[in-house]
């Protein structure tokens, strides 16, 4: 069996869920006469975009990392590069989108985490 995606989906976990428990850590405390303290609807459109680009790029090395084994095409290094800045920017989103630190959206961050995690690493694992 193949470790270093598991080790991959380890290691986006932990970075998943250390940003989001810093961010609980770090946030000020909401002033009793505050308002509504929910994020800003348009985070919702920005997180959207990044896993988009992360999906796409992932499944774009995916693809060609599968086909460069018979063709010799290799996609360039900083495509891969790319990629891992995206996957580093959707898991640090949900803490940067100041989701709150609980269990149940700790456990969804985690397992979001790991298939961050797991994808990434299967797609750099498949370039020849």
């Amino acid at each position: 069996m193949n470790p270093v995606p598991i080790i991959g989906a380890a290691t986006a976990v932990t970075i998943a869920l250390g940003s989001l428990a810093v961010a609980q850590r770090l946030r000020p405390a909401p002033s009793p006469d505050a308002g509504d303290d929910s994020p800003h609807p348009a985070l919702s459109s920005i997180g959207a975009g990044l896993l988009s680009g992360f999906v796409l790029l992932t499944g774009f090395l995916v693809a060609t990392g599968w086909a460069a084994r018979t063709t010799a095409v290799v996609p360039p290094a900083g495509l891969y590069f790319a990629d891992g800045a995206a996957a580093i920017a959707v898991l640090l989103y949900p803490s940067l989108a100041a989701l709150p630190f609980t269990a149940r959206h700790a456990t969804a961050v985690a397992f979001f985490g790991a298939l961050v995690g797991y994808t990434l690493s299967l797609a750099i694992q498949l370039r020849p």
